[in-house]
């Protein structure tokens, strides 16, 4: 399957297809996203100019990212335009001027479900020798390869850290692990995540209390500082919290965050946020 070109004058010289296990919202975010494209696809890209952009999409300068044998001010700077069609899931990159004035990069988005979806991008070049098309597809195929390897990898993480974020709740334990109501899970406490941190739970003085296992600070780790009459210190800069309430009895101005609260649903202890 192939698309037209705005310009007449562009000829087609290949296609790229792809199957990833993201949402059409991620990829449409990843479309819109000018600003990581030096610092992701730093091989590609030296640096970015923006000019404009809107829910439409950007236009901005391009500068490549060349060889580090190539001499000094050879960079290849262009002008570039993505133009984002929401109607149709599909998006167009232009070359304004510079280097291959007048091509085109039709990308289509096929939903095959929530989160997997396939990608066709088509090349358009404009006053390309026939003998030349078959070389320069697979160049740009070879480098779209490249550019989804990272771009992919972004929005699978992004994904997961929102998905972390929208977590309300989580089972913890069983009246079982519960029972004896001083171990859990043949332990003296049990460690949990929820909404993309991790949680302590333990029993002092016979009450259950939650605690996150990371400072406020600077997010130092709280696994394994010794606990005395409640209080918590962090190996990194020595800030002392107390897991009850929370509050820094060290004399530092932050505190940890608020605990989810605990609740027994038809057998199992549930962490809520």
């Amino acid at each position: 399957m192939s698309f037209q070109p705005t310009s007449v004058q562009s000829q087609w010289v290949g296609s790229y297809r792809r199957r990833m296990a993201v949402s059409v919202e991620r990829m449409y975010e990843n479309a819109l996203d000018w600003a990581h494209l030096p610092y992701l696809h730093s091989d590609a890209f030296a640096s970015i100019e923006l000019v404009e952009e809107g829910d439409w999409g950007w236009r901005a300068i391009l500068t490549q990212s060349t060889p580090a044998t190539a001499k000094v001010g050879t960079e290849r700077r262009y002008g570039l335009q993505l133009t984002l069609d929401r109607e149709h899931r599909r998006w167009i990159s232009s070359t304004l001027d510079g280097p291959a004035a007048g091509s085109e990069i039709w990308t289509h988005v096929f939903e095959h479900a929530a989160r997997d979806i396939e990608i066709q991008a088509d090349f358009f070049v404009p006053n390309v020798p026939e003998e030349h098309k078959r070389k320069l597809g697979r160049a740009y195929q070879k480098l779209y390869d490249q550019l989804y390897d990272e771009d992919e990898a972004m929005m699978l993480a992004r994904q997961a850290a929102l998905d972390h974020q929208s977590e309300r709740e989580v089972r913890v334990g069983q009246s079982l692990d519960l029972g004896a109501g001083e171990r859990l899970a043949n332990s003296a406490y049990t460690d949990f995540e929820l909404a993309g941190k991790r949680w302590r739970l333990l029993k002092l003085e016979g009450d259950w209390q939650v605690y996150a296992l990371s400072c406020p600070h600077q997010q130092g780790p709280l696994d394994d500082a010794k606990m005395v009459d409640g209080v918590v210190a962090c190996p990194w800069h020595g800030y002392q919290f107390d897991i009850r309430s929370g509050k820094c009895v060290s004399g530092h101005r932050c505190q940890l965050p608020t605990p989810p609260s605990l609740q027994w649903d038809q057998g199992h202890l549930i962490a809520r946020l």
